[in-house]
């Protein structure tokens, strides 16, 4: 499938410890060290706000980690931007029905759209308790003896709370997905987005990867109209191309209190 879409130059948001193989990305990480491990990444960014010039790359990947953005739809609008036309987003996802996740309700399309509406960001506090106390704990954290699961409950939720009143971000599973709810996501958030242009979805495929098949691979085009299309050849007479300029690689990182990723 990478051989098939992805072509250089491209970005890879929150790599982490597992990038996407055979690809030669940028890396952009919004942690310098995550978990207590330095993160793989060439600069700073956010899956909401790039260091990418308009219609500079030619995919955006990221792999585990849109239900980890409280404005999804922010973030599709960002790779949209940065991405010329014809460019591939390639998304892996955690499908609610094979993670930790599937006691959880699956989030309506509406609500999503409404965060976008609303300006949503990473110091939100909405879904902190459908998270702690929804997720299936045996998997979340099996290491944790089930007579102090409550008490850990309690513990993690009170540290998000605090977090939200100090207007700290934090790290959760804000949404859950399966793959006929990002396809309609794709569809109707796309249009809340009133883009020039539009993204199509490509494939659909479940149960991916196969060597850990508890997510779905969605592979979209974006087309752009013939006066964005021109951004690109702007965009190359720029010293910095693709980057929007030479950036400090990791200035004031954002800290969260907890720090696992476990899907």
């Amino acid at each position: 499938m990478v051989a098939k879409y992805l072509r250089e130059p491209g970005v890879e948001i929150g790599a982490f410890l597992t990038p996407i193989p055979n690809i030669k990305p940028y890396y952009v990480d919004r942690f310098e060290s995550y978990a207590n491990q330095k993160t793989l990444a060439d600069y700073f960014g956010d899956a909401c706000a790039l260091p990418f010039q308009d219609s500079s790359l030619n995919y955006v990947a990221a792999s585990h980690v849109i239900e980890h953005v409280a404005n999804p739809l922010a973030a599709l609008k960002e790779w949209y931007r940065v991405l010329k036309s014809k460019g591939i987003i390639y998304m892996v996802v955690p499908d609610r029905r094979y993670t930790f996740d599937r006691p959880r309700p699956l989030t309506n399309v509406d609500h999503i759209i409404e965060d976008y509406h609303r300006g949503v960001t990473q110091v939100d506090g909405t879904h902190i308790d459908e998270f702690v106390f929804g997720v299936d704990w045996t998997l979340f954290s099996p290491a944790t003896s089930p007579d102090k699961v409550e008490e850990e409950k309690r513990t993690m939720a009170d540290a998000y709370r605090v977090d939200i009143a100090n207007n700290r971000e934090i790290n959760i599973h804000f949404h859950t997905y399966e793959p006929e709810s990002m396809v309609r996501l794709f569809e109707k958030g796309c249009a809340a987005l009133k883009l020039a242009g539009k993204i199509k979805i490509l494939e659909v495929l479940e149960k991916f990867p196969s060597n850990n098949p508890i997510g779905f691979l969605i592979v979209a085009q974006v087309r752009k109209p013939w006066i964005e299309q021109l951004k690109s050849s702007v965009a190359k007479r720029r010293a910095t191309y693709p980057l929007r300029q030479v950036p400090e690689r990791f200035n004031s990182l954002p800290r969260v209190r907890f720090e696992w990723k476990t899907s």
